[in-house]
């Protein structure tokens, strides 16, 4: 606004010195046209004089209209420049606000906390929006569910008294529900299905004395959302201690 307020002033104080400097070019004008001496000019005195002020007249006229010509581009390149001016202030607003939109929108990154089972010995980094709602018996683990019951995480460990091997929990597992994903390497297997409205990812790893496991749960339409969860719990998931029972 104090910007806009200097370009009116500017540009007032200019078309006053154009329309000052054309009134004395103009009296100027008329004073030595009426006080020079009658040169090559017929008729009366006071006829010569007559036309020589209708001649400064018009001229002098002719010099108005061109200053006021001058003025009125003035003022409107000034409004132009000004009209840009405030139009590249409302541009660079607008992105500001709708680049905080846009970041507002982002979705934000999972924060994580560890668990480590003291029995088992196993760990996993879990999202921190789940809760701990029902401890396993013995030590053997956690179940975890957000607030509105909608995602869930199963960790535990149990040691392995009916001597089972990779090859044939593997066999059962994939046997219980149609797969979308499943992939057995070493002593470990995963497996991916959907029941009901959720999808179920699940990991083993096996031993000869333990076997320890987590099954998370999220909804189907959010599968997007939990992909990175599912790759972070996944890649964390530590068993070192399955070679013995506990």
């Amino acid at each position: 606004m104090k910007n806009s307020l200097k370009m009116q002033i500017s540009i007032s104080v200019a078309v006053l010195l154009v329309v000052i400097v054309v009134m004395y070019n103009i009296i100027s004008s008329v004073s030595s046209s009426v006080s020079s001496p009658v040169k090559n000019t017929t008729g009366t005195p006071e006829q010569v004089a007559d036309k020589r002020i209708a001649d400064a007249k018009i001229v002098a006229d002719k010099k108005i209209a061109d200053a006021k010509i001058v003025a009125d581009k003035m003022v409107v390149d000034a409004k132009a420049i000004e009209t840009k001016k405030i139009a590249d202030a409302k541009t660079a607003a607008d992105k500001k606000i709708a680049d905080a939109a846009a970041q507002s929108d982002q979705p934000k990154e999972t924060e994580y906390k560890s668990y480590l089972n003291e029995r088992y010995l196993y760990s996993i980094m879990y999202p921190n929006n789940l809760e701990k709602v029902d401890d396993h018996e013995n030590g053997e683990g956690n179940m975890l569910e957000s607030d509105d019951k909608k995602v869930s995480l199963q960790i535990y460990g149990t040691n392995n008294a009916s001597n089972d091997n990779i090859n044939s929990i593997y066999s059962k597992a994939i046997k219980k529900t149609k797969m979308y994903y499943k992939v057995k390497s070493g002593n470990w297997f995963v497996i991916s299905y959907i029941e009901g409205d959720k999808i179920i990812y699940q990991k083993k790893v096996v031993g000869k004395g333990s076997i320890n496991t987590f099954i998370f749960k999220f909804p189907t339409n959010e599968k997007d959302k939990y992909t990175k969860v599912v790759d972070k719990l996944e890649s964390s998931f530590k068993a070192p201690s399955t070679d013995k029972s506990h």
